[in-house]
């Protein structure tokens, strides 16, 4: 697939239910060569998730040594870190430690969070949502140049519409 194929205009309304906001997300963003598109589907949406932060920063590149998705604070240390599918234990255990919240974004029953999910746990400002595999694939197979997305962010649910077709978490872990 050539490098345009890769670029996405992403234009999503978001109404986030457990902060009380809607608002609208555009942008321009892409899908790093080395990035898998469940990858690229899993940062989106969790950019979605913490949105109604106006300083949460979507990144563009595909890096273990930085946030898939971030929130700074003033004096430009990470109040909020999120790696997303299966980030490096060892080195989310370095990142807890200079970071005020780390979040792990990953599908459900897959091999890595069976093996690190104990550890994950033992991360005192750790945190984890898990979607159900079904949802993030569903996704994937349907990424189109423009994402109409409409999100609902709900307690125990995430759904996606786009112009054709609507996504919904059968499974949704948040802690």
């Amino acid at each position: 697939m050539s490098d345009k194929n890769r670029v996405f205009k992403a234009n999503f309304t978001i109404a986030d239910l457990r902060e009380h906001r809607n608002h609208k997300e555009v942008f321009t963003t892409a899908c790093d060569r080395r990035e898998s598109y469940q990858h690229f589907v899993l940062k989106l949406l969790s950019y979605c998730l913490f949105s109604h932060n106006e300083t949460a920063i979507l990144n563009a590149r595909f890096s273990h040594a930085e946030p898939d998705v971030s929130i700074k604070a003033l004096d430009d240390h990470y109040q909020t870190w999120l790696a997303v599918d299966q980030p490096d234990i060892v080195q989310l255990n370095k990142i807890a430690k200079r970071v005020d919240e780390l979040w792990v974004v990953t599908t459900l029953n897959n091999d890595w969070l069976k093996e690190n999910e104990h550890q994950l746990e033992l991360i005192n400002n750790g945190h984890l949502i898990a979607f159900d595999n079904s949802f993030i694939e569903e996704l994937a197979s349907h990424l189109t140049k423009n994402l109409q997305w409409d999100v609902t962010i709900d307690q125990q649910m995430v759904s996606v519409s786009d112009k054709e077709n609507f996504y919904q978490t059968s499974k949704l872990i948040w802690h």
